[in-house]
């Protein structure tokens, strides 16, 4: 009986450590395993938050870091910390030799953001717009590597004499199709937008501002100076009224995206800015440049009403940008920029800017490169602060504002003091020599 008694018990001592030796086994087995366990219910608690699953996917095809690093460094390339003492760049006709200073990028399009676009200090209607397809990115990545090809480092006499050369001003004639079949060229001014201010044998004006929206502008007091020039461009629905201290009252051409003459917001049929004015719309076109896909799928269906309003208006200027215009400005800035630049159309303030040059003899830009009173208020005009205003998400904005600081021919004091770039008007520089 006794020995029956220790038999058993030697079971049952056996029978617990092996429940102990399996529990430790077990207990071992889940510590191990928990770390993956919590990283993978991390990640799946990540992708399930509508935000998180957006910021993830953002992270995971943009490094999001080296972006937000590449814009600050070059933002840095641009005259916004204004060293004291520093000689001012001469005013020669041959302009400053341009700062040969180039960023290295890991991304293959480094001022690309997927982020809800922002358009810079002198764009303000263009956040709406849609995004492109897929597919449409794919087209057009893949053609402009044809195109756009990087020219060696240029002086900054060269570059405007490239900009003359490649960038001429055209809008819509009404003689390609589909235009032509819809009788546009009966619709459209008798005069070109280059000849409609001409004076003899010379540029349409002298001197000409073009006015951006930044909201750096506030406070400048430089209303008086803007109202002097000849002609003076203003972008999209921003005011004067109101704001005639700092922007002036002055508007001869005001520069406007498709969204204004589609979105009820804008009151584009009654609000008197768009009145007694030269009008120049443009819609986002597709690189391919072609016409047919364009008009049957815009941006913005900026067609109609540009026909209601030229039939209601025939007596006041109004101008669509040809697409080609807009991709051969794209083209200027990839071919004298290192990174490869996302294939979206240049902001108004470059195509203004441009424009301006074609139609004048002297340009001088307000706030496209900051002054001292920059800030992250995007416009003048409205309460809406974000730093994509200066440094770009959409546009190439950044490389944009680089070319025009290369071609200032103004002193480093009307930048620091007036956010002010002086420009040449092309008609004032021989190309020939």
């Amino acid at each position: 009986m006794k020995s029956s008694m220790k038999q058993w018990r030697r079971l049952m001592l056996l029978g617990i450590m092996a429940w102990v030796l399996l529990f430790f086994a077990l207990l071992s087995y889940f510590l191990d395993a928990r770390p993956d366990e919590t990283l993978t219910s991390a990640s799946s608690l990540l992708s399930q938050h509508p935000d998180t699953r957006r910021l993830t996917s953002i992270q995971s095809s943009h490094p999001q870091h080296n972006i937000v690093g590449s814009r600050h460094e070059l933002a840095s390339t641009l005259t916004t910390s204004y060293p004291g003492d520093e000689p001012e760049p001469s005013n020669s006709p041959d302009f400053s030799q341009e700062s040969r200073e180039r960023i290295s990028e890991t991304a293959e399009y480094p001022n690309h953001v997927s982020a809800p676009r922002n358009h810079g200090g002198e764009e303000e209607e263009e956040d709406d717009e849609r995004e492109n397809t897929n597919k449409e990115q794919g087209n057009r990545m893949r053609t402009t590597r044809r195109r756009g090809h990087r020219k060696a480092a240029q002086s900054a006499k060269e570059l405007v004499c490239q900009m003359k050369a490649q960038a001429q001003l055209r809008t819509v004639d009404g003689l390609e199709e589909p235009f032509a079949s819809l009788g546009w060229a009966r619709l459209v001014p008798s005069l070109p937008l280059d000849q409609l201010y001409r004076r003899q044998d010379k540029s349409s004006f002298k001197t000409c501002a073009v006015v951006t929206s930044a909201g750096a502008i506030l406070h400048s007091g430089l209303g008086k100076e803007i109202d002097s020039h000849d002609a003076v461009l203003r972008f999209n629905s921003a005011p004067t009224e109101g704001y005639d201290r700092d922007v002036g009252n002055k508007t001869t051409i005001r520069i406007i995206n498709s969204q204004i003459l589609v979105n009820p917001r804008y009151r584009f049929n009654t609000n008197s800015i768009y009145r007694n004015v030269t009008l120049v719309a443009w819609d986002p076109p597709p690189y391919s440049l072609n016409l047919h896909k364009w008009y049957a799928s815009p941006d913005f269906n900026l067609f109609s009403p540009y026909v209601e309003y030229r039939k209601r208006n025939s007596g006041q200027p109004f101008y669509i940008l040809h697409p080609s215009y807009l991709w051969k400005l794209w083209d200027v800035i990839q071919g004298n920029t290192q990174e490869n630049i996302q294939p979206n159309p240049p902001s108004s303030g470059f195509i203004g800017i441009l424009m301006m040059m074609a139609l004048c003899e002297q340009v001088h830009v307000y706030e496209y490169i900051p002054s001292l009173r920059q800030t992250d208020l995007c416009h003048y005009h409205e309460r809406y602060v974000d730093i994509a205003c200066t440094l770009g998400a959409y546009h190439p904005l950044l490389f944009e504002k680089r070319l025009i600081q290369r071609i200032n021919t103004g002193p480093e004091s009307d930048l620091k003091m007036k956010g002010r770039v002086t420009l040449p008007g092309f008609s004032t520089v021989n190309c020939d020599k």
